[in-house]
């Protein structure tokens, strides 16, 4: 058994109070599940939680989104030597084949968000090293210099071939690659043998199907000021991806000042745009995961006008504790009870 891999057959005799505690959300399932299993992909530990027809069944989807998710490190993770990435940081062109996908909707969303997102924001994240060993404050000289690299638009994507005149340039996908190994880690899921599930990446996570009792899944909205286990809200659903995007997931204080690990690629500091989170629920856990930094790193008018564009469901939460959604769909499957922590829910107004 691999040593970054555990996999564990959940007993009928697990009670259904279970739960699995995110970064940002919380997964409540109401009934055992038949296999779960956990897998460090993308800088996190992303857990698979399946239903299936028998043991065998699940124990070898289990083992199938786990390579999947395996893999989607090993191509796109900049931390990994070999990967696709790490070798267009050392050369600046590399074949992407069988990833482009990802690549393309990065250079997408940067393009959409008019560079508030974007994938060439290494050399200034390292300077912070928000969450690592080693981070702090970096002076504005030291950003100013480092955001000479950041230009998502001197890279290219042509012919599965990603490349860059800029030599200086770094990329990474941290703002999108959770959600994407998510959605290869289902195409390696077998639906005929597995009848439901769920796999929760921490800040993004996708569910599909209805358990054994017909259930759907419940996921719940965090408190962006309060502990792990203190909720705003609970979504109730399937067959959807939600990622959020929040200034409580990484962060240091310095001064009385709150410094979190969401990036504003035109400025090089942590983004300053009024919110507290940022929570976007779509069929496409990349488009999730990539949607809500952006929308974050935007704030609430831009960023609702670049969600609309997408077509997707969006909840933001501002420091007055505002809590606007984007459609009145989102009250078909969000059950809110913020109103004792002081949060007021309401529809955004274009």
């Amino acid at each position: 058994m691999k040593n970054h891999k555990k996999t564990i057959l959940l007993m009928f005799f697990l009670v259904s109070a279970i739960m699995v505690f995110t970064s940002c959300k919380k997964v409540l399932p109401e009934q055992p599940a038949d296999g779960q299993d956990v897998t460090f992909s993308m800088g996190t530990a992303v857990t698979t939680t399946l239903y299936g027809k028998n043991s065998d069944a699940v124990t070898g989807n289990l083992e199938a989104a786990g390579t999947a998710l395996t893999e989607v490190d090993n191509a796109i993770s900049w931390r990994i030597e070999k990967s696709m990435t790490s070798i267009f940081n050392k050369e600046h062109e590399v074949s992407v084949a069988g990833q482009e996908e990802v690549y393309q909707l990065a250079l997408d969303v940067a393009q959409a968000s008019g560079g508030a997102f974007d994938p060439t924001i290494l050399s200034v994240s390292e300077l912070w090293d928000i969450g690592g060993e080693n981070q702090r404050h970096p002076a504005r000289s030291e950003i100013d210099e480092a955001l000479k690299t950041v230009d998502y638009s001197s890279v290219t994507l042509t012919d599965d071939v990603l490349r860059t005149d800029n030599d200086q340039v770094l990329l990474e996908l941290g703002a999108i690659g959770k959600g994407y190994a998510l959605e290869k880690a289902e195409e390696a899921i077998n639906k005929e043998e597995i009848t439901a599930g769920i796999l929760s990446a921490g800040s993004s996570i996708l569910t599909f199907g209805t358990k054994p009792d017909g259930s759907k899944f419940r996921v719940g909205l965090r408190d962006p000021r309060g502990t792990q286990e203190d909720l705003i809200g609970v979504f109730t659903l399937t067959d959807l991806s939600i990622s959020t995007s929040g200034d409580y997931e990484k962060y240091f204080e310095e001064d009385g000042k709150r410094y979190h690990h969401i990036l504003d690629a035109r400025t090089g500091e942590p983004a300053d745009s009024g919110l507290m989170s940022v929570t976007v629920i779509s069929e496409n856990s990349a488009l999730s995961d990539a949607l809500s930094t952006a929308g974050f790193i935007l704030g609430l008018d831009e960023g609702m006008n670049l969600l609309d564009k997408y077509g997707v469901f969006a909840i933001f939460v501002d420091n007055q504790r505002n809590v606007y959604y984007n459609s009145e769909s989102v009250l078909e499957f969000l059950s809110f009870d913020g109103e004792a922590a002081g949060y007021t829910l309401k529809p955004y107004e274009r």
